[in-house]
C-alpha cells in the first residue's frame, strides 16, 4: 500500500514540475487588432510554429519579410542597406499607406530639408512640409541579436503594419512611415539561436544548460565581437556605416532601439545623466513616449520601470546617437528570451518566457508609432527646431569651431575626419593659413591666440549636425552636476559600511569621456571665433576614403621617391607605417628598424624608422615596395648612399636591429573578455593584415609552445586563466620567455601574471595583499609611499581620460616622440611601477586629468606613481603589461603602435 501511495505521490509531482507557470502574455493575442488580409501571411504560417515556442533564425525571418512584402507590396518595400562581415544581406522594411509608398522619394526629400533648413526657399516651406508630411518612425530590432525577443517581435509587428485592416493601424500608416529593421546585428543572432535551437530542452532552470552558452556563442556583438551598441561613436564596423548611410538618408524622427533581458520591461524616460549637448525640449519627448507606452502596459497589467539604469549620456549607443541627429532615441528593454531562452524562473518562482518577451516589445512598439502619429506635426517641428537652432547656436556660442591638425600622421587625422564625415558632421580643409583669438589646446587646456596652417581641417559648429559634432569632438562633456553630486553622497555612505555589508552600486552605466582627437591622437583645439577662410568641403568617395569635394583629390597618398641603390626608408610616425612594415615582413623581405635617430643622405628620421636594404632583399623588392607604399599610404624614401654626412648612425649601423616576423597567439575561451578579444581579432585581420592564432588554454597545455614567438592575454579574469593554466603552465611559460618568447598581458591578462605566485613582473596591483607586501618601484616617490592620508584602495573609474607619460628612450615607444599621451582608465586596476624592469608610460605627478569623471581624494591621488605599460626583460624574452586595454572600442587610433610595438619589436629585441 505504501509503495503504491509513494508512486502516486512521484507521479503528481513529476506532474506538477512539468505544468507551465501562468503568465500573462500567454494569453497575449498577437492577432487581436484586426480584421487581417487574407492573402498576407502570418509569421505562425510560413515558419510552422507561434511566437515564442522556437527561435527563428535569420533564413526563417527573409522567409517571412520576403513573403509579407510580397503579399502586401502596396504596403511594403524591402531595402537592401548593406552586407555584414559574414555576408548576410542588411535588410529594412519600409511600410506605409499606398499612397505614401507610391511617393517615398518625395517625402524623404521633404524631409531632407527639414534636416538641412538651409536648403529652404521660402519662409514658409517649413511650415507646409510639416504639416503635410507623415512622421517617420524607425523601429531598430536584434542590434544585440541575443536578445532574441525584438528578432521575434520584429516579424510580428511586420505583419500587423502589413496585413491588418484596423481602421488605428490605417490610420497609423497614413500619418507615419515606418522604417523596419528586424536585424541590425545579424550574426550575434545566428550565433545565438543555432546554438540555443540545437541544446535547448525549455527548462526554467536559471543553471540549465540552455541559458549559458559556451564562450562566444551568447554575446550582443557582431562577427569581430565588437559591439555594435556602442558602435555608434566611432561607426568602425560596416554593419554600422551601412546602417548610418540608410539614417541619414532617411533622418527618422524617432528612433526605437528594442533590446533585453531585464527584470521588468525598460522604456525612457532614461536614467541621469543625459548629453547635455540635447536640448530641453528632448526631455519632454522622453514624458510623452514613456506615458504612451505606459498606457499600454497599464492595460494589460505588466510591470515595467523608468528613469532608472539606462542612461542617455554615451553617444555611440543606437539611441543617444540618432538623439543627436534630432531624432527622439529611446531604447527599450524587455524581460523574456535571449539568454532566458524559452522559459526562465524568476526569484520569485515566476516563469517569464519568450513569449512574453515578444509581446511586450510587440505592444512597445506599437504603441510608440500610435504616440508618433498622436503627435506627428510636434514632432516634425521639433526636428526641424532642432536642426534649425544648432545652427543658430553654433554661430554664436562659446564653441565655434574645432581645428583638427595633420601634423606627422595625416592618415590618422584622415581617419577621424573620416569618422564625422559617417555621421554626417560637415568637415573643411584650409586652402591657407588662418588664425583664432582665443584657441583652446586639448592637451594643456590653455588659451592663446594661434595660427593653424593650411592643410588643417575644421569643423565649424554652425551647421545642422552641430549637437552631434560637439558630443563627438568636444574635449570633455558635461556631467549633470546632480548626477555627480549622488555619486559622491553613495560614495560617503559606502565607506562608512563595514567589509561585510553590501555596498550600493554606482549610477555610471558607461566611460564618461570619450573626445575623438584624444582617443585619435590627433593635434586639436576648439576657438571662441570662427573667422572666415578660404576652404574647402571634405568628402567620401566610393572606396571611403577623404577626398577634397572640389577636385576629389585624396587627402591621404602614398608611394616611393625614386628606385633606392641602397635603402628604402620610411619613419613611423604613421599608424600606416606598421601596416606596411607587417605586409614587408609577411612577404618574406628582410626589414630592420632603427634604434636610434637616423640620418640618411642628409635627411633625418627618428628613432624607430624602418630600412628596408637593397642588398638583402630580392630585385622583386622595388615593385613590391612601391605598390604597397601606395596601398598603404606611407611615403617612403629611396635612399641612394649608406654613408651619414653626420652623426653616428645610418643604414648600415649597428643601431639597425633585424626584424622577425612573428608567430602570434592569441588566448581565446572561459575568462577572456570577448571585446577584448575581438578588438585585437579586428584590429590585426581588418586593419593591419597580421596572421595569429586564437588558442584556448586548454589547447595551448598541449602545443609545444616553443614554436611560436609571441603568446598575448587580451583582457579577462585573472583567477579563470589562473586555474585553467595551472601551476604546471604557469612553469611553462616562464620558462618558454627565459628562452626568448614574448608574453603580452591585457589588463585582466596583466594582473594574472603579477599575482603572488606568478610573479612574472615585480609590479604589482594597487591596493592588494600582494601589492602592500612588495617593495616600493625605483621611482615611486617618497610621499606617495608614507603618507597616511592616501588612500588604500582605488574606487573604480568610470572610463575616463588621463595624461601619461612616454619613456621616449624604450623601443615599445618607437613612434612616439611626444611626451605625453592621453590613455583611457577604467575601473581600479592600477600596477605599481616595476622595480625590475622598465616603467615604459607611467602616471606621474597630479596634472593628470583631461578628461571624464575622476573620484575626489582617491583617483589622481593613487593613480600618480603607477605604470600603464611595464616591460620586464625575462632572460631571452620580454613580459609585457598593458594596465588598460588600448584597443577599447577601436578607436583609440592614438595607442594603437603603442600596442603593435609588442608584437612588432619585441620579438625581435634581445
Amino acid at each position: 500500500m505504501r509503495r503504491y501511495a509513494v508512486t502516486l505521490i512521484g507521479a503528481i509531482l513529476l506532474a506538477w514540475l512539468f505544468v507551465p507557470s501562468f503568465t500573462l502574455a500567454e494569453t497575449f493575442d498577437f492577432y487581436a487588432r484586426g480584421p487581417y488580409r487574407a492573402s498576407v501571411p502570418r509569421p505562425s504560417q510560413l515558419l510552422g510554429y507561434e511566437p515564442g515556442e522556437f527561435h527563428t533564425d535569420f533564413r526563417g525571418m527573409e522567409k517571412v519579410i520576403f513573403a509579407i512584402a510580397q503579399a502586401a507590396s502596396d504596403r511594403v518595400r524591402v531595402i537592401e542597406y548593406g552586407q555584414s562581415y559574414e555576408r548576410r544581406p542588411l535588410r529594412v522594411l519600409i511600410i506605409s499607406s499606398p499612397e505614401n509608398m507610391s511617393r517615398l522619394d518625395e517625402i524623404r526629400m521633404r524631409i531632407q530639408k527639414l534636416a538641412d533648413p538651409r536648403q529652404l526657399r521660402a519662409p514658409d516651406e517649413a511650415a507646409t512640409i510639416i504639416r503635410t508630411t507623415p512622421v517617420i518612425v524607425w523601429l531598430n530590432y536584434a542590434n544585440d541579436g541575443n536578445e532574441s525577443a525584438a528578432f521575434e517581435a520584429a516579424l510580428q509587428v511586420a505583419y500587423q503594419l502589413a496585413a491588418s485592416e484596423e481602421p488605428k493601424t490605417r490610420e497609423l500608416l497614413e500619418k507615419a512611415i515606418v522604417i523596419l529593421n528586424p536585424a541590425h546585428n545579424p550574426e550575434s543572432h545566428e550565433r545565438f539561436v543555432a546554438w540555443y535551437n540545437a541544446f535547448a530542452v525549455g527548462a526554467d532552470d536559471r543553471f540549465a544548460y540552455e541559458h549559458n552558452a559556451p564562450w562566444g556563442l551568447s554575446t550582443n556583438n557582431n562577427h569581430y565581437q565588437i559591439d555594435l551598441n556602442r558602435d555608434a561613436l566611432a561607426s568602425t564596423q560596416i554593419e554600422t556605416q551601412a546602417l548610418m548611410r540608410l539614417y541619414l538618408q532617411w533622418n527618422p524622427q524617432v528612433f526605437v532601439d528594442h533590446h533585453g533581458q531585464t527584470t521588468t520591461f525598460f522604456f525612457p524616460p532614461p536614467a541621469a545623466p543625459v548629453n547635455t549637448n540635447l536640448p530641453k525640449a528632448y526631455y519632454e519627448w522622453m514624458e510623452i513616449f514613456g506615458r504612451g507606452n505606459a498606457e499600454a502596459f497599464d492595460r494589460q497589467g505588466w510591470a515595467y520601470f523608468v528613469r532608472d539604469v539606462f542612461d542617455l549620456f554615451y553617444p555611440g549607443y543606437w539611441d543617444s546617437w540618432p538623439s543627436l541627429n534630432g531624432a527622439i532615441g529611446m531604447t527599450y528593454e524587455t524581460d523574456g528570451g535571449g539568454s532566458r531562452g524559452l522559459r526562465w524562473r524568476r526569484e520569485d518562482g515566476a516563469v517569464v518566457t519568450l513569449r512574453d518577451g515578444i509581446a511586450k516589445h510587440f505592444t512597445a512598439s506599437l504603441a510608440t508609432v500610435e504616440t508618433a502619429v498622436r503627435h506627428r506635426e510636434r514632432l516634425l517641428q521639433y526636428f526641424y527646431d532642432f536642426k534649425r537652432t544648432a545652427i543658430e547656436e553654433g554661430a554664436r556660442g562659446p564653441m565655434r569651431r574645432f581645428v583638427l591638425l595633420p601634423g606627422n600622421d595625416p592618415g590618422r587625422a584622415a581617419e577621424l575626419v573620416a569618422t564625422l564625415l559617417r555621421a554626417g558632421v560637415e568637415v573643411q580643409m584650409a586652402r591657407e593659413e588662418f588664425s583664432s583669438r582665443a584657441a583652446h589646446d586639448y592637451l594643456t587646456k590653455t588659451a592663446a591666440a594661434r595660427s593653424f596652417p593650411a592643410g588643417a581641417f575644421f569643423v565649424d559648429l554652425a551647421q545642422p549636425q552641430m549637437r552631434l559634432a560637439k558630443a563627438l569632438l568636444e574635449p570633455e562633456a558635461e556631467l549633470d552636476p546632480q548626477f555627480v553630486k549622488r555619486q559622491l553622497e553613495i560614495r560617503e555612505r559606502n565607506e562608512r559600511r563595514g567589509r561585510n555589508v553590501p555596498k550600493e552600486r554606482y549610477e555610471f552605466y558607461d566611460v564618461t569621456a570619450w573626445s575623438l582627437p584624444l582617443a585619435f591622437g590627433v593635434e586639436a583645439y576648439w576657438t571662441e571665433d570662427a573667422p572666415r577662410v578660404r576652404s574647402t568641403l571634405v568628402t567620401l568617395d566610393d572606396a571611403g576614403r577623404v577626398v577634397t569635394s572640389d577636385d576629389q583629390r585624396p587627402i591621404v597618398s602614398g608611394g616611393v621617391t625614386g628606385r633606392a641603390t641602397s635603402a628604402y626608408v620610411f619613419s613611423y610616425e604613421t599608424n600606416a607605417a606598421a601596416r606596411l612594415a607587417f605586409a614587408l615582413l609577411q612577404e618574406g623581405y628582410k626589414i630592420a628598424v632603427s634604434t636610434r635617430p637616423l640620418r640618411v643622405d642628409g635627411r633625418d628620421f627618428p628613432r624607430g624608422t624602418f630600412v628596408v636594404p637593397i642588398e638583402r632583399n630580392p630585385e622583386s623588392l622595388h615593385e613590391r615596395i612601391a605598390h604597397l607604399a601606395r596601398e598603404c599610404g606611407v611615403n617612403v624614401y629611396a635612399a641612394a648612399s649608406a654613408y651619414t654626412d653626420r652623426g653616428d648612425t645610418g643604414i648600415g649601423s649597428p643601431a639597425m636591429t633585424p626584424m622577425r616576423r612573428p608567430k602570434i597567439v592569441v588566448i581565446v575561451g572561459e575568462g577572456v573578455s570577448v571585446t577584448s578579444f575581438g578588438a585585437i581579432w579586428f584590429l590585426f585581420e581588418r586593419r593591419f593584415h597580421i596572421p595569429f592564432i586564437p588558442m584556448t588554454l586548454s589547447a595551448l597545455s598541449r602545443a609545444d609552445i616553443f614554436e611560436y614567438d609571441v603568446i598575448l592575454f587580451p583582457d579577462g579574469n585573472p583567477s579563470v586563466y589562473r586555474a585553467a593554466l595551472g601551476d604546471r603552465g604557469l612553469e611553462r611559460l616562464k620558462r618558454w620567455v627565459t628562452e626568448g618568447g614574448v608574453l603580452i598581458g591585457i589588463g585582466g591578462g596583466a594582473e594574472l601574471f603579477a599575482q603572488k605566485g606568478v610573479e612574472l613582473t615585480s609590479a604589482r596591483v594597487l591596493g592588494t595583499e600582494e601589492e602592500a607586501s612588495a617593495s616600493p618601484g625605483p621611482s615611486a616617490s617618497a610621499s606617495a609611499q608614507a603618507s597616511a592620508e592616501k588612500p588604500m584602495r582605488p574606487l573604480p573609474v568610470p572610463g575616463a581620460i588621463l595624461r601619461a607619460t612616454v619613456d621616449r628612450h624604450h623601443f615599445l615607444t618607437f613612434g612616439y616622440e611626444a611626451d605625453h599621451v592621453p590613455v583611457l582608465v577604467s575601473g581600479a586596476r592600477f600596477f605599481t611601477h616595476s622595480r625590475d624592469g622598465a616603467n615604459v608610460v607611467t602616471f606621474e605627478g597630479k596634472e593628470l586629468h583631461l578628461s571624464g569623471f575622476i573620484w575626489p581624494n582617491n583617483t589622481i591621488e593613487l593613480l600618480s606613481g603607477t605604470a600603464y605599460l611595464i616591460h620586464e626583460p625575462t632572460g631571452r624574452g620580454h613580459v609585457i603589461l598593458y594596465a588598460q586595454d588600448p584597443n577599447f572600442r577601436l578607436f583609440w587610433h592614438g595607442l594603437t603602435r603603442l600596442f603593435l610595438n609588442s608584437v612588432l619589436f619585441a620579438p625581435s629585441m634581445r
